[in-house]
């Protein structure tokens, strides 16, 4: 986590995209090395420099849907929940638990077989609703943010 945590601030839970997300990236890096394979015991040059171009554009893929995957994180804390994203420009967004209005999950069959799905925030801030899709173990998100709410209403009260 990049951002900096407040005094008196824990983190309940950090949340991540599902790996799923770079799983086709490098299925196709797999079939690239396949043929690059293929083209290396081929008699044309042209193949294995078409296999070579092809091998390399999938890794180059591949790393950047990593690279994305390792970066995008939300952390729910007992004030807010932060929003972290970016490899070259890093953007961090906050929305503190009092303007958060409504949390949702939705999961499709296939999600709830590999254990991912979307989460729908609506706050009463400028931007309105945040949608996460594709994260890992959505209702833990979902459950952390109301569960904070509901401690944080608690000592308020």
């Amino acid at each position: 986590m990049r951002s900096r945590l407040r005094p008196g601030e824990t983190v309940r839970l950090e949340a991540r995209r599902h790996p799923i997300a770079v799983v086709w990236p490098l299925l196709v890096l797999l079939f690239c090395l396949g043929g690059l394979a293929a083209a290396a015991v081929s008699e044309t040059r042209a193949w294995l420099y078409i296999a070579g171009a092809a091998t390399i554009a999938a890794g180059l893929w591949a790393l950047g849907r990593w690279l994305v995957w390792r970066v995008d994180l939300w952390v729910v804390t007992n004030t807010r929940v932060i929003d972290e994203s970016g490899v070259l420009t890093v953007r961090m967004m906050d929305s503190p638990l009092e303007t958060i209005h409504n949390v949702g999950c939705e999961q499709t069959l296939f999600g709830r077989m590999f254990g991912f799905g979307k989460v729908v925030i609506q706050t009463a801030a400028e931007h309105g609703e945040t949608t996460i899709e594709g994260l890992a173990r959505p209702e833990e998100l979902r459950d952390a943010i109301i569960e904070m709410k509901e401690q944080r209403r608690r000592s308020a009260g």
